[in-house]
C-alpha cells in the first residue's frame, strides 16, 4: 500500500521567522555545516552573513575532500530589496565546476545553483515565504520553475523544538529534502552532488542527530516517489501479449515469430504460438505485431543514491539492478520497499560496501581488522545483502579474510582492485567480479603494445577456472573521454572471446543501452552484448532458472522494441513497452 505523505500548512511563526532570515540585519554572524557523502563527513561549509548599506551578503565556502581528491567553491550572494547579486566559482564534485557573476532582479525569482549549499537552499525557502508560497518560484537563471512542498512536521528528534521538513524539486536532477526549525534556520540537507552520489548537510550544533535525521530523510524520500509515481504505469494481473516475435537470448539468438505470451500473477504463463483461443475476457491485452520481445534489461553496476534512479532504470528497459555500494540504511529501505510493490522500481540486489581507512576512504562501513571485518559482514548478511564489495581502501592483507568471512554466509565478494594489490592477486584471494576494465591493463602481459592469449593463458585459466565475472563500466571511459577507452575495448574483446562473463553495467553513467553499444563498437556482436545484459548475470547471480530470458515459469521482465536488436544494437533505444512483473508501461512516443 502506497504511504500517504500530509501537507501541513505553515505557521505564521514560521513565515515572520524565514522574512527575518531574508531581510533582518544581524551585523555579521557565521554558520558552520559538515557536509557528508555516504555518511562519512567529507568537509564543511561555511557561511559569513553581514549587512552593508541595506543589503544583505553571504559569502559561502564549501571545501570536502571526496575519495582523496580536494574540492572548493566560493560563492557570494548579496541580496536587496531589488536586486540579486550572485557569483560562484569552483568544483561541484570530482568531475564538475562551476562559475557564475550575475545580477538579476529580485522580481526574476531566485538566484540559485546546483551546488550542495545548504545555506542557498534556506534562503531559497526564505524567498518562496515572501512571494507567499507560490505553486512554482521561478529560477532567476533560467526561470524554470522550483517548486517547494511541505511533507511535514517533526517534534521527536529535538526536545521543545519542532522542525519542518520541506521538498525541493527544480534546482537538481532529483527532488531534496530540506529541514529547517521554526525560526527559519536549515537544519539538515539531503541530497545528490553534481557527481549524482549521496550526500548530507548538517548544521554543526546537530552533528550528534546526524544519522536520526538522515534515516527519516530517507523514508521521506522513499514515501515522495511513491507518491510522485503512482502513474508511471498499469497493473494487471494477467495479461497477453500477442503477435510479437520472442528473441532466444538464452541460445543463439533464434527469433520464435508471430506469438503469444500470458502473463499471470508476474509470471510466464505461456509461450507459444499465436492462439487466439487462450485469450480469456479477463486479459490485458498487448497487441505486439511486428515488434520484438526481449527479456528485461539487468544493470550489473549501479548505485540507486536516489530513489528517483529507480524510475530511470525501469524506462530505459532494466528490469534487475544490482546496487554496488550506497548507504547502509538507504539502500536497505529502498529495496524493502522495491520488494514489497509499495512503489514502481526493478529488482534490487545489493552488495555491502566495505572501505579501509585512508585519506580516500568511502562510507562509514570499514573493515581494519578482524573484529570489523567480522561484524560488517555479519550485519550486511543480517540485513538480506547478496555480496559484499570491497573498494579501494581495503589493506591487502584483509582482501583474503573478507573474502573467507563473506564465503562462510555464501555471499560473494565483488568490486574494486584496492591499492596496493592487483587484479591477479584479487582472483586468486577469491573475488567473484571485478568492476572496471582498466584494473587489468596492469594484470596483462604486454609485448609491444598488445597481448595475446598464449603469454596470459595463466591468468585467464585462473579467471576461468574460478568464474570470475568482469564488469567493464566503459561507459565511465567514454563520458570522461579517457584516452585509454580503445584499449579498454580491446580487453573487453579479449576476454569475451576467451569464454569470460562480462556483464553489463552503467556505474550511473548513462544507460545499459548505451553500454552494450560500446561492446558492439569492441567487436561483441548485437547477441553477445544483450547476454552481457540478461543471462549472464541472471546465471552469475544464481538466478537463471527464474529470470533473463522469455521461458515458461520464469519473472514477466518484458521488453517490447520497435525493432530488431540483433540487426543493430543502437535499437535497444526503441523501447515502446516495459512490463515488470504486473506492472505494464508504455513508453512516451519519440517525436
Amino acid at each position: 500500500m502506497l504511504l500517504a505523505i500530509k501537507t501541513y500548512t505553515l505557521r505564521s511563526l514560521f513565515t515572520f521567522a524565514l522574512l527575518a532570515v531574508y531581510f533582518s540585519a544581524y551585523g555579521q554572524n557565521v554558520a558552520t555545516y559538515s557536509v557528508y557523502k555516504l555518511e562519512r563527513k567529507i568537509g564543511e561549509e561555511r557561511c559569513t552573513t553581514r549587512s552593508v548599506a541595506g543589503e544583505q551578503l553571504y559569502d559561502i565556502t564549501i571545501e570536502t575532500n571526496d575519495r582523496g581528491t580536494p574540492l572548493k567553491l566560493r560563492a557570494s550572494l548579496t541580496l536587496s530589496n531589488s536586486q540579486i547579486k550572485y557569483s560562484s566559482a569552483g568544483q561541484t564534485s570530482r568531475f564538475k565546476t562551476e562559475s557564475i557573476d550575475t545580477m538579476v532582479s529580485s522580481a526574476g525569482g531566485f538566484a540559485i545553483s546546483n551546488n550542495g549549499s545548504i545555506k542557498l537552499k534556506e534562503l531559497l525557502v526564505a524567498s518562496w515565504i515572501k512571494a507567499s508560497k507560490p505553486p512554482l518560484l521561478q529560477s532567476a537563471f533560467n526561470k524554470a520553475g522550483i517548486k517547494l512542498n511541505v511533507l511535514g512536521t517533526e517534534q521527536a528528534l529535538i526536545p521543545n523544538k519542532e522542525l519542518i521538513v520541506i521538498a525541493i524539486e527544480g534546482v537538481n536532477s532529483v527532488n531534496e529534502i530540506l529541514w529547517t526549525d521554526n525560526e527559519g534556520h536549515a537544519v539538515f540537507l539531503a541530497t545528490c552532488d553534481t557527481e549524482g552520489d549521496k550526500r548530507e548537510v548538517i548544521d554543526n550544533s546537530y552533528i550528534s542527530l546526524f544519522k536520526a535525521f538522515n534515516q527519516k530523510s530517507n523514508q521521506y524520500l522513499i514515501n515522495a516517489y511513491a507518491v510522485h509515481n503512482q502513474t508511471l504505469g498499469k497493473t494487471y494481473r494477467r495479461m497477453a501479449i500477442t503477435g510479437g516475435n520472442v528473441i532466444d537470448v538464452l541460445n543463439d539468438g533464434h527469433i520464435m515469430y508471430n506469438t503469444l505470451v500470458l502473463i499471470e500473477d508476474s509470471r510466464i504463463a505461456y509461450i507459444g504460438k499465436m492462439d487466439a483461443s487462450r485469450i480469456t475476457k479477463d486479459i490485458k491485452v498487448i497487441n505486439a505485431s511486428g515488434r520484438f520481445l526481449l527479456p528485461g534489461l539487468w544493470n550489473m553496476h549501479a548505485h540507486l543514491f536516489h530513489p528517483d534512479y529507480l524510475k530511470r532504470e525501469l524506462l530505459s528497459g532494466v528490469t534487475t539492478v544490482r546496487d554496488l555500494g550506497n548507504e547502509f540504511d538507504f539502500i536497505t529501505r529502498l529495496k524493502a520497499a522495491a520488494t514489497s510493490s509499495m512503489l514502481p522500481a526493478p529488482t534490487v540486489h545489493n552488495a555491502g560496501l566495505i572501505d579501509g581507512r585512508s585519506a580516500a576512504t568511502l562510507g562509514s562501513m570499514l573493515a581494519s581488522g578482524d573484529k570489523e571485518i567480522k561484524d560488517a559482514v555479519k550485519q550486511y548478511y543480517d540485513a538480506g545483502f547478496d555480496q559484499i564489495k570491497v573498494y579501494s581502501s581495503i589493506k591487502p592483507g584483509n582482501l583474503a579474510k573478507i573474502v573467507q568471512e563473506a564465503h562462510g554466509y555464501n555471499m560473494d565478494v565483488v568490486g574494486h582492485v584496492p591499492v596496493g594489490t592487483t587484479a591477479t592477486r584479487c582472483v586468486e584471494a577469491g573475488m567473484k567480479s571485478i568492476s572496471h576494465i582498466h584494473y587489468f591493463m596492469n594484470a596483462l602481459k604486454w609485448k609491444n603494445s598488445t597481448f595475446t592469449i598464449a603469454d596470459n593463458r595463466d591468468l585467464l585459466d585462473k579467471m576461468k577456472l574460478r568464474g570470475v565475472v568482469l564488469d567493464p563500466t566503459l561507459s565511465v571511459y567514454a563520458l570522461t573521454n579517457d584516452p585509454k577507452l580503445p584499449s579498454y575495448k580491446r580487453l573487453v574483446k579479449f576476454f569475451n572471446d576467451y569464454g569470460l562473463p562480462i556483464v553489463a553495467g552503467t556505474d550511473n553513467e548513462g544507460t545499459i543501452a548505451n553500454e552494450l553499444q560500446l561492446y558492439t563498437d569492441a567487436g561483441l556482436t548485437p547477441l553477445q552484448a544483450i547476454q552481457t545484459a540478461t543471462v549472464v548475470p541472471a546465471k552469475f547471480m544464481k538466478l537463471l532458472a527464474q529470470t533473463g530470458s522469455i521461458d515458461f515459469g520464469k519473472s514477466a521482465d518484458i521488453l517490447i522494441l520497435d525493432k530488431n536488436p540483433l540487426h543493430d544494437i543502437k535499437d535497444l533505444k526503441s523501447v515502446s513497452t516495459v512490463i515488470k512483473g504486473t506492472l505494464l508501461m508504455k513508453m512516451p512516443v519519440s517525436k
